[in-house]
C-alpha cells in the first residue's frame, strides 16, 4: 500500500499549493534511496537479523506516509524526506522478504511462497490508488489518505513483531553470507545464476516501458490506459493467488519459457491493435499472464541454481532483485528516447525484441537443465 501511494503524490502536492511536477523530484530521491537500501540490506540484516530489519523498515515507511500527510504544514522538506524514507524502507522490505521466506522454507514450497508474496505486493500496489482516492474524497484532502497508509505500515510492523517469537523457533538456514560485496556479486554473475538475473532485468524493462508510457499508447489507439492497469492488476493478482500451489510442480525452465512466450504474444498483440478495446484487453491479459508469474519463477530459479552450485542463496536472491531494479529504473529513459525519435510503435518493437531475447535465454537454460539431468539419470 505504501509503495503504491506514490501515485497520489501529485494530487497531495497540488492540494496544498505546490506544483504537481514536484512529485517527479520526490520520486527520483526515492529511487536513489531504493538503490542504496538494496545494496545495504544484506549487510544490515547480518547484524540485526532479517525480521527485525523488516519491522524497522515498515516503521520507516510509516514515517514516510506521515511526512506526506503533513506536507501542508511542513512544506516540501517533508515531501522530500518522505520520498527518502519510502525508497529506503521499501527497498529493504522488497529485498529481504523473499530472503526470509527462502531461509525458513523447504525448496519444494519456496516457489509457492514467493508467488503468494508477489501477489500480496501487487494487490497492495493495485488497491493503493483507488483506496487513497476514496479516503481523500471522504475526508476532503489527500492528507487523510496518507494518514491511513501510515496506519497500515504501523499494523504491518506490529504483525511482524507478533510473529517474531514463532519465527525464531522455526528451523532456518544459518544467517551468514547475506551481505553483498563485489566478490559475492561476481560469484553470482560468473555462474549459471546470471541467466535468471539477466532475464528478470529484461522482463522488468518490458513492464516498465508498458506501464510508464501506457498513456501515450492508449492515446495513439483512441482508448484509455485504465483498461491496461485494471486488466493487468486483476489478472496478475488472481493468477498469483490461484496457481501458486501448482507452480512448484512444474520444471522452472519450461515454465519460464511459457511465461516469456505469453509476454511476447501480449506485446505483439498490443503492437498490432489499431483501436479495439477488446484486443487491448486480451493483449493486456496475455502480457499480465506472462509477466505476472515471471518474478517468482525466476527468483526460485536463481535460488535453485545457487544451491546446486554451493553459492550463497541470500546473495543470489539479492543480486536477482538488483537486476530487476536495473531494468525497472533504467529502461524508461531508453524507451523515452526511442519514442521521441520514432514513436510508441517503435518502442513496442524494442520490447518485443527484449521478450524474444528472454525466450532464447529460457531455451538455453532449459537445454542446460536437460543436459545436467541426463548424467544424473544414468547414474
Amino acid at each position: 500500500m505504501a509503495y503504491g501511494s506514490s501515485f497520489l503524490l501529485p494530487d497531495a502536492l497540488r492540494a496544498v499549493g505546490h506544483p504537481a511536477a514536484t512529485a517527479g523530484h520526490v520520486v527520483s530521491i526515492g529511487t536513489v534511496a531504493t538503490l542504496v537500501g538494496s545494496l545495504a540490506a544484506g549487510r544490515l540484516a547480518e547484524r540485526t537479523g532479517i525480521l527485525p530489519l523488516i519491522i524497522a523498515s515498515a516503521t520507516i515507511m510509516a514515517a514516510a506516509m506521515a511526512c506526506f500527510a503533513m506536507i501542508g504544514t511542513g512544506g516540501l522538506v517533508l515531501a522530500y524526506a518522505g520520498g527518502l524514507f519510502l525508497g529506503l524502507g521499501w527497498a529493504i522490505v522488497y529485498v529481504l522478504a523473499p530472503v526470509q521466506l527462502i531461509h525458513c522454507l523447504r525448496p519444494s514450497v519456496r516457489l509457492e511462497a514467493l508467488t503468494l508474496l508477489s501477489g500480496s505486493q501487487m494487490l497492495g500496489i493495485g488497491l493503493s490508488a483507488p483506496l487513497g482516492r476514496a479516503v481523500a474524497s471522504h475526508v476532503g484532502a489527500p492528507a487523510g489518505a496518507y494518514a491511513c497508509y501510515a496506519a497500515f505500515c504501523a499494523v504491518a510492523a506490529a504483525l511482524c513483531l507478533a510473529i517474531r517469537p514463532r519465527m525464531a523457533a522455526q528451523p532456518q538456514l544459518p544467517l551468514r553470507a547475506v551481505a553483498l560485496s563485489g566478490a559475492s556479486i561476481l560469484s553470482i554473475l560468473r555462474a549459471p545464476t546470471i541467466a535468471p538475473v539477466l532475464m528478470i532485468g529484461v522482463a522488468a524493462c518490458t513492464f516498465a516501458g508498458l506501464s510508464m508510457f501506457q498513456g501515450l499508447y492508449a492515446a495513439s489507439r483512441g482508448t484509455t490506459p485504465d483498461i491496461f492497469f485494471l486488466a493487468f492488476t486483476i489478472t496478475t493478482v488472481v493468477l498469483r493467488f490461484s496457481v501458486a500451489s501448482l507452480l512448484g510442480k512444474l520444471p522452472l525452465p519450461r515454465l519460464a519459457l511459457a511465461l516469456f512466450g505469453a509476454t511476447f504474444l501480449g506485446i505483439g498483440l498490443l503492437s498490432l491493435n489499431e483501436s479495439s478495446r477488446i484486443t487491448y484487453s486480451v493483449a493486456t491479459v496475455l502480457f499480465a499472464t506472462g509477466y505476472g508469474l515471471t518474478y517468482s519463477t525466476l527468483n526460485a530459479m536463481v535460488v535453485s541454481l545457487a544451491a546446486a552450485r554451493g553459492l550463497s542463496i541470500p546473495v543470489a536472491s539479492q543480486v536477482f532483485t538488483l537486476g530487476y531494479f536495473v531494468g525497472l529504473f533504467g529502461f524508461p529513459s531508453l524507451a523515452g528516447t526511442v519514442i521521441a525519435a520514432d514513436g510508441i510503435d517503435a518502442a513496442l518493437l524494442v520490447m518485443m525484441g527484449l521478450a524474444g531475447a528472454n525466450i532464447a535465454g529460457a531455451c538455453w537454460v532449459s537445454r542446460r537443465d536437460r543436459a545436467d539431468r541426463e548424467p544424473a539419470a544414468h547414474r
